[in-house]
């Protein structure tokens, strides 16, 4: 075990953060910060992802180099949430996201899920996982959570957020739920400012922490800070990451939480906009964050680095503050035995990452999740071929999205499954494209829409009013979030998939097509809008 006395300031201050780099390999950026800020943990993007074997390579070399200048393996981070929010697409098993295995109705899956996804990040490489989503969402405005939470439900949030919990970690990889105190009530995507929650304590114990205290009463050993206003816990008016009420006297004090707080990016517009990345770098570190996240530019990891080792000069940090998380950290790396097993584990790269069982099981859950709520003219199983499917593109809808890794039209998947025509819209079309799409729509037996987040793109909306007008014989699929159907009460067929991703389209055309009837159930009540 290193002894805190044999270490540097700088070392110390490199074991608090964690960054990320541009490409996919180990290039100047990351070895420029490892040598001379002795930076102790990365962060992982699906830019940096190019298949196992590469992934495998780098994390190798990303601990080579940081052993090498440190003595200390690395924490290797990565948000692999499933669904929406998947950095690894290549190689390794496509996994749901969190709503579509709430939808199952069985909290089995999200263990199995968790074990599938701990497996094969550890094999890989990858020692930290920043998942799960344990944010209440009961708010259908909600432009950044949506389907990567639970549902609305605290209880099952908890439930299922716990047995994902267990699943990863018995695989060896830190689960780190996410965002406290919870984002899930904003309408406020904080990567581009800053959302506030003005609801008072009890319904904050009773709703938004409800989740966090149940995951840290079985084990959970890392919690991610939101950079989200609580004014309930701060009357100061700093977020919940940058907040000593919050992340001490809250978290560590009174519900007891003993492991590692993370701070989300401090690149995204909630923190750097108001308070500067680099100075609220050491901000965290005052509030009493263990690890503060800095993903992307260089000049702000360095300028992050230069604060938080200004702040310890000045005394405005102290080195039992800092001692203190650094203990903890080391800790950490000693509990998951990176000391002994630090690197990608070539065997099950082989013959794990990917593997059919694997494979199946997501199969499975993703069917499981498909929910049908409603087809009033029975049009499943579909019989029609004169029929057009009509969908956007998935995009890049907030900042979590990273960017989208497979790009795979439902609208194409539809005509190639079923016959007929099919047109890919702009996520938000405008009237010139609603009205070429009408002249279409007239003399079709069937109409398949994929909607994605249709509730927050009101083109949409607009394109199936317009169409039910003159043809109501419409299947919509939501291709994300399940609430679009509430701005479209009267369409005669809805079905949810809770997710635009190669595995669900798969799901959901089979059970258009009547391979299997769905059995999903909602996580969410649509008449909350």
């Amino acid at each position: 075990m290193i002894d805190l006395n044999d270490m540097t300031i700088d070392e110390k201050i490199g074991q608090m953060l964690m960054v990320g780099f541009p490409s996919n390999v180990y290039d100047d950026h990351i070895n420029d910060l490892v040598i001379n800020c002795k930076i102790g943990n990365v962060i992982l993007f699906s830019r940096n992802v190019n298949g196992k074997y590469q992934l495998a390579k780098l994390n190798s070399d990303i601990q080579d180099n940081v052993i090498r200048n440190t003595k200390i393996p690395a924490f290797i981070a990565i948000d692999q949430e499933g669904g929406m929010v998947t950095r690894i697409y290549k190689d390794a098993t496509y996994l749901p996201g969190n709503m579509a295995i709430a939808a199952t109705d069985d909290k089995k899956y999200a263990y199995l899920i968790g074990k599938i996804a701990g497996e094969e990040l550890r094999a890989l490489g990858i020692n930290i996982n920043f998942a799960p989503v344990l944010d209440v969402n009961n708010n259908p405005r909600n432009p950044v959570i949506g389907v990567r939470s639970y549902g609305e439900d605290p209880k099952k949030v908890a439930e299922f957020g716990v047995n994902y919990i267990k699943g990863l970690q018995e695989k060896e990889v830190i689960a780190t739920a996410k965002h406290f105190p919870g984002h899930g009530d904003t309408s406020v995507d904080s990567h581009l400012d800053l959302p506030i929650v003005s609801h008072n304590k009890d319904r904050l114990f009773n709703i938004e922490l409800y989740p966090f205290i149940n995951a840290i009463k079985n084990g959970i050993d890392a919690i991610m800070s939101a950079h989200i206003l609580f004014p309930a816990f701060d009357d100061k008016k700093l977020p919940a990451t940058l907040s000593y009420n919050i992340l001490k006297k809250l978290l560590r004090d009174k519900l007891r939480f003993n492991g590692l707080i993370m701070t989300d990016c401090m690149e995204m517009n909630a923190i750097a906009k108001y308070y500067g990345t680099a100075k609220a770098a050491a901000m965290a570190i005052q509030a009493g964050a263990d690890i503060v996240l800095v993903s992307h530019t260089k000049d702000l990891q360095i300028g992050a680095f230069s604060e938080i080792k200004r702040a310890i000069e000045s005394g405005d940090i102290s080195l039992d503050r800092i001692d203190e998380s650094v203990t903890r950290i080391l800790n950490m790396k000693e509990k998951y035995h990176l000391f002994q097993k630090s690197h990608p584990d070539q065997d099950k790269l082989e013959n794990t990452v990917g593997c059919i069982e694997h494979v199946e099981i997501a199969k499975d859950v993703s069917r499981k999740s498909i929910t049908l709520v409603k087809d009033e003219l029975k049009q499943i199983p579909i019989r029609e071929t004169n029929i057009l499917s009509i969908s956007p593109e998935p995009v890049v809808l907030s900042g979590i999205d990273d960017r989208l890794t497979e790009r795979i039209s439902f609208a194409k998947a539809c005509s190639k499954r079923f016959g007929g025509a099919d047109i890919t819209i702009p996520v938000n079309p405008d009237d010139d494209v609603i009205n070429n799409i009408m002249d279409l729509t007239t003399d079709k037996k069937l109409i398949i829409i994929g909607t994605y987040n249709a509730n927050l793109n009101i083109g949409q909306c607009k394109l199936i009013k317009s169409i039910m007008k003159i043809n109501k014989n419409i299947i919509v699929v939501a291709l994300r979030n399940p609430y679009d159907v509430m701005m479209f009460r009267d369409v005669p067929t809805y079905i949810c998939t809770f997710e635009y991703t190669p595995l669900s389209i798969e799901s959901v055309l089979d059970a258009l097509e009547g391979k299997y009837i769905p059995s999903g159930n909602l996580p969410v009540t649509l008449e909350r809008m």
